[in-house]
């Protein structure tokens, strides 16, 4: 791994590490909970930007992953499984992050609990290794 990407694939093993609190492990996930996993998902995939580039260039820094993705050649690299991750994060993003009342929206079973924290590592390890660690699969990213 290289410098650039290290604090950001941190931050986000962190975030996911801690898994869902416990009230998530009987009831479903919460929505800052979601939050956490959404920040989590999208610094992953920003490390390799990062990596790739050196910065986020400022036409890419926004919180559309599956766009962002598809802009920079992501999309092309991922397995179906965290293809499918990013884009229930953007819909989650884009349906209860501005619920205008400030509600909190609780949604998912246990088990989908589990599999969305599950997942999230799997794509933090799958950017690291697969896409980071390797020269090959990095210097395909489009960037600028």
């Amino acid at each position: 791994m290289s410098f650039y990407a290290d604090p950001w694939l941190r931050e986000a093993r962190n975030s996911v590490n801690s898994g869902p609190g416990q009230a998530s492990a009987t009831s479903g996930l919460s929505s800052p909970e979601f939050d956490r996993l959404a920040e989590a998902v999208e610094k992953a995939i920003k490390a390799a930007l990062i990596e790739n580039h050196g910065s986020i260039p400022q036409q890419h820094n926004h919180k559309k992953l599956v766009a962002l993705c598809e802009t920079t050649g992501v999309w092309d690299i991922l397995p179906p499984a965290l293809k499918n991750l990013v884009q229930e994060v953007e819909t989650y993003r884009l349906t209860y992050a501005r619920q205008p009342d400030g509600s909190v929206a609780t949604f998912s079973s246990p088990e989908q609990v589990q599999r969305y924290f599950s997942v999230a590592r799997r794509l933090i390890d799958y950017m690291e290794y697969h896409v980071i660690g390797n020269d090959s699969v990095l210097k395909r990213l489009k960037v600028v």
